[in-house]
């Protein structure tokens, strides 16, 4: 069977591109399924941003939010066996098993973060659009972190010969 919080946890951090600490140490105060944003306001850079709530994560939060906990506010609260009451719900397990019976090796949470600004460069999102979902200070960083396929590199370069003319 699969953990209750692993396909949200990896769904919101694949649509955001989010950091696996800003997911799952996010609080149902910070989600407004109306205007579909979470905002973090306790980032790595010390600044308030939005994530985007879109798609599949969406419709797991619409439904989450209907019998979640009215003691805990946190969206991945701890298992039962935590130890510390600020914990958080622990998916290495989980993550391990996922990864095992999809056959996928060394893959780290990380590198949804990667496939996410990834996914937005192809889509043809702006640096600066990306830098500002993904929480980056700098546009170099944000340039690590996207990687353009070679396919997307000559549909890019087919594009501009086509408006060049050429």
């Amino acid at each position: 069977s699969t953990h209750p919080d692993l396909l949200l946890a990896v769904l919101l951090s694949l649509s955001t591109g989010a950091r696996r600490s800003e997911i799952m140490e996010l609080r149902w105060r910070q989600i407004d399924l109306k205007r579909r944003v979470a905002v973090l306001v306790d980032t790595k850079n010390d600044e308030q941003r939005a994530l985007p709530i879109v798609g599949e994560a969406r419709d797991l939060l619409k439904s989450r939010a209907k019998l979640r906990r009215i003691d805990d506010d946190r969206l991945f609260p701890p298992g039962p066996r935590a130890k510390k009451r600020d914990a958080v719900a622990d998916l290495r397990a989980p993550w391990e098993s996922a990864l095992k019976a999809a056959k996928i090796e060394d893959f780290r949470w990380h590198d949804l973060r990667h496939t996410c600004a990834s996914y937005l460069a192809m889509s043809g999102v702006s640096a600066v659009e990306m830098a500002k979902l993904l929480g980056h200070k700098t546009l170099a960083m944000t340039m690590r972190y996207s990687h353009l396929s070679p396919q997307r590199t000559i549909e890019v370069a087919d594009g501009l010969a086509k408006r060049m003319g050429i």
